[in-house]
């Protein structure tokens, strides 16, 4: 039996949720995974899952165990995912780790969608200006630059410019087009690959709402790992494989090579300094008192609330200042343009 692979397969965190949910459900029922496969099938799923877990059936029914046919498909199933079905079919806490699983990526989904939304109208009124800036090169600075021409007024220097640039551009396109691939994407590209990625990936580590942010996601995984009953080791390694974000990596990586040490979690968390002390608190009462489950769970909560919170402050932010850049730019505009050519056409009055 072969395995989809679609151009554009790629993991749906609302599906995965879905997924993950209703295979708890029916496996802490009894259902056969047979059965199972079947039933998920009428789940409103995207195309591409809707097709893996059909195979995913046929996989089954040759002898692969579950983890192994979910496997065959890794670009819908993320290794994390696979590795935490492959540690419940072992550990027997199958239907607490999809339950685990469901919780995650339902948190994922919600934050990625309201990050989306949070950015959505800063990202249109950037393409917004783009487009103006655009329409006034092309198309109001020729004419603004002919009307100077006609009424012998100086005209201003930044006009001149960008009269000159637009002429260029229509008049040499190709090489234009060259240029601009050059030196305004190429160019910058490769100083940030090879120059700037690592400096600039350690300045937005120092912010503090996505500080706040792997914060979270870490302690959600960790305290996923730690309810679901699964090799702690394991779960932390299948963790840290499973992100391109090299700090949420080093940090599973990092607390995993702490714990095969023989020291507490909240030893490890406290000694490398990613964390608040409300975090580091509430993991070392979990250790002492016998609630670690619990206490995750609240603090896992905890976290989320606080990141809401403070998107959501960033966001009443965020949209005013928006207006007010679009609002300087109608400014300069005016002050460029505008002003000079009536202060000239005035000075001619008097």
């Amino acid at each position: 039996m072969k395995k989809i692979k679609l151009i554009f397969n790629k993991s749906d965190f609302n599906s995965l949720s879905l997924l993950s949910g209703n295979m708890a459900m029916l496996h802490k029922e009894g259902i056969s995974l047979l059965i199972m496969m079947d039933l998920l099938t009428e789940l409103p799923l995207r195309k591409t899952y809707k097709e893996s877990i059909r195979n995913i059936k046929n996989f089954i029914a040759e002898g692969k165990s579950l983890n192994d046919s979910f496997n065959e498909f890794n670009d819908l199933y993320p290794e994390f995912f696979v590795g935490m079905v492959s540690m419940g079919e072992k550990s027997g806490n199958l239907s607490e780790v999809l339950k685990g699983l469901e919780e995650y990526y339902d948190k994922i989904s919600f934050f990625k969608s309201t990050i989306k939304n949070v950015l959505a109208y800063p990202i249109l009124l950037f393409i917004s200006i783009i487009t103006v800036f655009i329409f006034i090169a092309f198309v109001t600075i020729p004419s603004l630059y002919e009307f100077y021409i006609n009424l012998n007024i100086e005209i201003p220097s930044v006009c001149k410019f960008l009269y000159d640039l637009v002429n260029y551009i229509k008049t040499n396109p190709i090489y234009s087009f060259i240029y601009f691939l050059s030196w305004g994407i190429l160019l910058p590209y490769i100083i940030y690959k090879f120059y700037l990625k690592n400096y600039i990936k350690a300045l937005l580590n120092k912010i503090a709402i996505i500080r706040e942010f792997n914060e979270f996601i870490f302690i959600s995984l960790l305290s996923i790992i730690i309810r679901s009953g699964v090799n702690l080791s394991n779960g932390l390694v299948y963790s840290a494989t499973s992100f391109k974000n090299s700090a949420l990596k080093e940090r599973f990586l990092l607390l995993n090579s702490s714990i095969l040490r023989g020291e507490t979690i909240s030893e490890s968390l406290k000694k490398h300094g990613y964390y608040c002390n409300y975090t580091t608190s509430i993991i070392k009462l979990g250790e002492e008192g016998g609630s670690m489950d619990e206490r995750m769970k609240t603090l896992s909560d905890h976290l989320e609330k606080k990141l809401l919170s403070d998107i959501n402050r960033y966001m009443a932010i965020l949209q005013p200042a928006s207006i007010l850049i679009m609002g300087a730019c109608v400014i300069a505009f005016l002050m460029i343009f505008i002003v000079p050519l009536f202060s000239s056409l005035l000075d001619g009055g008097l």
